[in-house]
């Protein structure tokens, strides 16, 4: 079997280094191309268990650096995933900031029916009229979520809310009085 590197093979060491014995008892040979090593003898696959070994250290520092760099992120108001409906990102990094778009504008909208006593079918309804067709339990995701007021709340912060750089689509104030 042919590989780059041995980390290309599998970034778990423990199961990597057993599957690699299996298929070395059943005369298959791993060949890491990039360092050009094969597990053909005992010297080569201690050596390949040294790289995987290394290997599974360097993937779990690079995600403890992500994580911690996401959660950075969000305890400075940054939202560092994937746009929520409605919402487009600018910029880069802790500069980024999230805008409300058309469908957000609309939102918006649903947020100011809701507050004046709008039924949810009712607001479904008018936001399909205006081109926006979501489903009901959609709707109440919106309606709970308090992205739409401007706030970050995740679970690599503990759930805590945080101000975020984010246009909201309704007051706090107002977001709350939903809620109610």
């Amino acid at each position: 079997i042919l590989v780059t590197e041995f980390d290309r093979f599998s970034r778990n060491a423990g199961q990597a280094i057993t599957l690699i014995e299996d298929l070395r008892e059943l005369g298959v040979i791993v060949c890491a191309v990039k360092v050009g090593l094969e597990t053909i003898n005992k010297e080569s696959m201690n050596f390949a268990r040294s790289l995987l070994t290394f290997a599974t250290y360097d993937n779990e520092i690079r995600t403890d650096k992500f994580i911690s760099g996401r959660e950075h992120c969000f305890r400075n108001g940054v939202w560092c995933r994937k746009a929520p409906l409605g919402y487009t990102k600018t910029g880069k990094s802790l500069n980024s900031r999230c805008v409300l778009n058309d469908t957000g504008k609309l939102i918006k909208k649903a947020f100011k029916w809701k507050l004046n006593g709008d039924a949810n079918a009712s607001i479904l309804h008018r936001l399909e009229a205006n081109g926006l067709k979501i489903s009901p339990q959609t709707l109440h995701k919106i309606l709970v979520n308090p992205f739409y007021a401007g706030k970050i709340v995740h679970k690599l912060i503990n759930g805590e809310m945080v101000d975020g750089k984010i246009e909201p689509a309704v007051s706090y104030t107002d977001f709350l009085k939903v809620q109610d």
